[in-house]
């Protein structure tokens, strides 16, 4: 695991460039926000989980969440059915805070065509390190 100016990027998962993870299982794909993204938006207070048995193309707003700094919606990284929601975020949302690469994860998918979802994700290790020094220095940047 790669620890880049305190946030944790596992090896193993593949990333967004919105800072959704996932996790290969399989033939399915567990997803989840990244370390990054859940210390910036602070303690998360909301989130809304897709219901399963919903069907998402790559790139459709998949879950929402908020916090006291930050709402927004993200974007589903593979194209597939829900065949798992973390239900637990609906009471205890701040579980993505505490574990956002465990117990914090968002959903589980059937993908339908994982092999070309996954060309367009940022595989773990040096690439998805790289990609977030780049991502920590533009939001340095903003200020």
């Amino acid at each position: 695991m790669a620890v880049i100016d305190g946030y944790e990027l596992p090896d193993d998962l593949y990333y967004t460039d919105e800072h959704a993870w996932v996790r290969l299982e399989g033939g399915r794909v567990r997803v989840g926000l990244d370390d990054f993204a859940q210390k910036l938006a602070g303690e998360i207070s909301f989130v809304k989980v897709p219901r399963v048995g919903r069907s998402f193309r790559r790139g459709k707003v998949f879950f929402s969440i908020q916090s006291g700094k930050w709402a927004g919606k993200l974007r589903t990284p593979v194209q597939g059915t829900v065949v798992e929601a973390n239900e637990a975020l609906v009471f205890e949302p701040s579980l993505i805070n505490r574990d956002c690469y465990g117990e914090g994860w968002i959903a589980v998918l059937e993908p339908d065509d994982l092999e070309t979802d996954l060309a367009e994700l940022i595989p773990g290790g040096e690439r998805a390190a790289a990609w977030l020094r780049d991502e920590i220095a533009r939001h340095a940047e903003k200020g």
